[in-house]
């Protein structure tokens, strides 16, 4: 959370925090100004202090009124001065940051994050200023969402689950074909046209593909990472799994939801393995709560999959079949943030937001994987992505 920033500048011994970026391109600029906008900023935060923003001409105006800073600082003058000589903006930045740093701060060690520019990182030791690069500053900030971030995961949770849902009941109507292709409105079922439905589904619930959603029919869905190729049929009988993580277009907070969808009953074999994913993040949940352990919380899935048969990458690192990937990762602004589940001696805290996802694979048959979004609270965890059936056999 934002309260955490002091805290952990002091732990990473710095004076002050520079960012700069903006919105579009950068999620820790969106999240320490709220600024929702394509325009270049720059952020400062002295330690003990609130942060502000510096930027020019309407931008400036626009931070007072859509953004939560309430301290600015106004480069215009700077601005005019270097369209007066016809010069680039990119190669005159000492000419924004001297007058900021002159007047606004006051230590000794500037912090920065992962995503600052280099050649501003330079730029700023050049002008005498000792810079530290502060890498999980932010992203250990991050990790803790507030009750109104919660809501916004949520409801992009609830845009996933439905989208989803729309392509099981596509799967659903469908009439089997020739070699077990699915028919859908008098033609052949591809990855193609689902993923087409999918971003309409979710364009109208205001969100959109953070990345290319995974569509893996059959024994493709082994590679767990394949995104699917647009010819590729879907059929009966196989797993088809469907790995979905759109960003709400306005918030830009994502959700990150994956099912495994049968056309028909499947055999034993296909059954076994979605019993053991269930079972194994029924264990997670318990298991994940404020204060536990993160490797507690992954070996709960994989002594679970170990008990019903199948083995994990953790628990034999030369295993080509089983769960071969890691249980999953945190989610917020970002598909893919802290806390990491690679981190195993760490333990969650109370507002992490964690995209839980256990699965197993087998080369003759592919793969099956479910994956929801869970807040971490002092209690259970409490289930974001909800209205969804986790076995889906239709």
């Amino acid at each position: 959370m934002l309260d955490d920033l002091d805290t952990l500048m002091e732990k990473y011994e710095i004076d002050a925090l520079v960012a700069t970026g903006s919105a579009f391109d950068s999620p820790n600029i969106l999240w320490l100004t709220g600024f929702r906008s394509p325009d270049p900023i720059i952020y400062l935060k002295n330690r003990g202090e609130e942060g502000l923003v510096a930027t020019a001409f309407h931008a400036l105006q626009r931070v007072k009124s859509e953004s939560f800073i309430k301290k600015t600082f106004d480069l215009t003058e700077e601005y005019i001065g270097i369209l007066k000589e016809n010069k680039s903006m990119a190669d005159n930045m000492e000419r924004f940051y001297k007058p900021l740093l002159k007047h606004e701060f006051s230590g000794e060690v500037l912090g920065v994050p992962d995503d600052f520019p280099a050649s501003q990182l330079v730029l700023l030791q050049q002008m005498g200023y000792d810079v530290k690069v502060v890498k999980d500053l932010l992203p250990r900030a991050r990790a803790t969402k507030t009750s109104k971030e919660l809501s916004i995961i949520q409801k992009a949770g609830d845009a996933t689950t439905s989208a989803i849902s729309e392509i099981v009941s596509m799967i659903k109507d469908s009439d089997i074909g020739a070699n077990h292709t699915l028919i859908y409105d008098g033609e052949e079922l591809t990855v193609g046209k689902v993923k087409n439905r999918l971003e309409h589904a979710l364009l109208d619930c205001g969100a959109e593909s953070a990345e290319d959603a995974i569509v893996a029919v059959g024994k493709k869905g082994f590679d767990w990472h394949y995104l699917g190729d647009p010819d590729d049929k879907v059929k009966s009988g196989v797993p088809i799994i469907m790995d979905v993580f759109p960003r709400l277009k306005r918030e830009r907070y994502v959700a990150d939801v994956t099912r495994t969808v049968v056309k028909g009953q499947g055999d034993a074999r296909l059954r076994d393995m979605f019993e053991a994913v269930i079972a194994a993040a029924g264990k997670v949940i318990d298991a994940l709560t404020d204060g536990a352990i993160i490797d507690d919380v992954n070996m709960a899935c994989f002594n679970t999959l170990k008990e019903h048969g199948f083995g994990s990458l953790r628990l034999n690192p030369v295993a080509v079949e089983g769960m071969t990937h890691g249980l999953g990762h945190g989610i917020g602004l970002e598909v893919h943030e802290e806390p990491s589940l690679y981190r195993r001696e760490e333990r969650f805290a109370a507002g992490n937001v964690m995209a839980i996802e256990p699965g197993v694979y087998l080369k003759d048959v592919g793969g099956v994987r479910i994956e929801n979004d869970y807040s971490v609270s002092k209690g259970k965890a409490r289930l974001l992505t909800t209205g969804l059936d986790e076995m889906l056999f239709v």
